[in-house]
């Protein structure tokens, strides 16, 4: 499957088949800030609620995540009511290196979502394929992906594949929590272009077999 971002802000953005322009999905992300009473009313709190809700194409609540700063605290697929991001992903252990962060799933065990500064890759550490894949800022091109040469020129596309033990709402779900970790984590805030090259060269499918697993 794969969809086009139709906005730079994932959690704010239509989620449209690139071939068609058919509309798939829709993520909205409303904030609200706690009041303290020891403050002025008008003045914001530090402890920022916002609650991302993901939407199908006829409008239907899909899926939902709480968040309390960058923490997600209560997320809601279909029916399941999971609280806090540890049930959204498996109890084997992580891959970690100073550079890269692989976090297993819980619907299989050999998958692992892999976070770099240049990447979010869907991995099948069994078979050391990639069966997903975010491509930011990127052009498609045929069956390819291109990195646009500026910022802000391409497109941010999701691409993976069906998982027989997943549905399409908790892969997007994952995505978008490994995707805020993976920003947090990489301070991809600041300017990172000379540190993302280190890693456009070496794909992340490809430290599936040379990292080792640690225990987070």
């Amino acid at each position: 499957m794969l969809l086009k971002f139709s906005k730079s802000d994932i959690l704010n953005s239509a989620l449209v088949y690139p071939e068609t322009g058919a509309l798939g999905y829709t993520i909205l992300t409303r904030s609200h800030f706690i009041c303290d009473n020891n403050k002025d009313l008008n003045t914001e709190s530090e402890d920022e609620s916002r609650r991302t809700t993901i939407y199908n194409k006829l409008g239907e609540v899909i899926a939902e995540i709480g968040w309390k700063g960058k923490q997600p605290i209560e997320i809601v697929i279909g029916k399941e009511k999971i609280i806090g991001a540890k049930g959204m992903f498996g109890c084997s252990s992580a891959i970690l290196s100073h550079n890269v962060l692989g976090i297993p799933t819980r619907f299989d065990t050999e998958y692992f979502w892999m976070a770099a500064p240049d990447a979010l890759t869907l991995l099948d550490y069994d078979s050391n394929q990639t069966k997903g894949s975010f491509h930011s800022n990127s052009m498609h091109v045929g069956e390819r992906f291109i990195a646009a040469p500026i910022p802000g020129l391409g497109h941010d596309y999701l691409e993976f594949e069906t998982h027989p033990l997943a549905s399409t709402e908790e892969l997007l779900v994952s995505f978008i929590l490994m995707e805020v970790l993976r920003r947090s984590r990489f301070n991809l805030h600041a300017d990172s272009s000379d540190r993302s090259k280190l890693w456009r060269s070496t794909p992340l499918a490809n430290w599936g077999r040379r990292l080792r697993r640690k225990s987070i």
